[in-house]
Order: C-alpha cells, then sequence, then structure tokens
C-alpha cells in the first residue's frame, strides 16, 4: 500500500459512483416504499371487515393499548385481540399476493 499512489481522480470518480449509487437506491426505496404504504392502505380499506380495520388502526395507527380500544368500542379485550390478529393475517395473505412475505 506503500507503494500505491493514490490518484486523486480514481478516488474522486469511485466517491462519486458510491453517491450514485446511494442516491438511486434512496430513491428506489421511496418509490418502493411509497407502493407498499398504497397497497397496504387498499389492503386495510378494501379487505378487512369494519371492525378490523377500527381495531388496527387505533392500534398499530394511534398506538392505543387494548383494554382502550375495548372501552371504546364496548366490547371484550379477546374481542380487540382477535380483530387484530384476523386482520393482521388478512393484510400478510393479501400483501403475500404482490410481495413474498
Amino acid at each position: 500500500m506503500a507503494n500505491k499512489k493514490l490518484i486523486l481522480d480514481d478516488f474522486t470518480e469511485a466517491l462519486a459512483g458510491v453517491k450514485a449509487y446511494q442516491d438511486n437506491n434512496l430513491e428506489s426505496n421511496y418509490k418502493e416504499r411509497k407502493r407498499m404504504k398504497s397497497l397496504l392502505k387498499k389492503v386495510i380499506d378494501g379487505e378487512l371487515t369494519p371492525k378490523q380495520k377500527v381495531c388496527f388502526l387505533l392500534y398499530y395507527g394511534e398506538m392505543k393499548k387494548m383494554t382502550d380500544i375495548a372501552d371504546i368500542l364496548g366490547i371484550d379485550i379477546s374481542c380487540v385481540s382477535r380483530h387484530i390478529k384476523k386482520g393482521k393475517d388478512r393484510i400478510k395473505k393479501t400483501i403475500g399476493y404482490y410481495y413474498v412475505v
């Protein structure tokens, strides 16, 4: 390594290549995340029952505890848990058609 000369042009070109790769990856990751969010929203709106949807959105979207959700909806905690689990299973199954989960 001591005998090797560092050529600034090669070095900067290599850095530029890394930067371009990172920029390209960030853009493609952003697009992919946007696509996944859109798909998730469509699945939640179209595939879940109304109770599953409410429980799922309160639990994951608003970070409410299951006991609070049960109080809001006037149902048992076990029902809330079941709605969330069945909703999650339905989402996984439906998204599995588009992505390998």
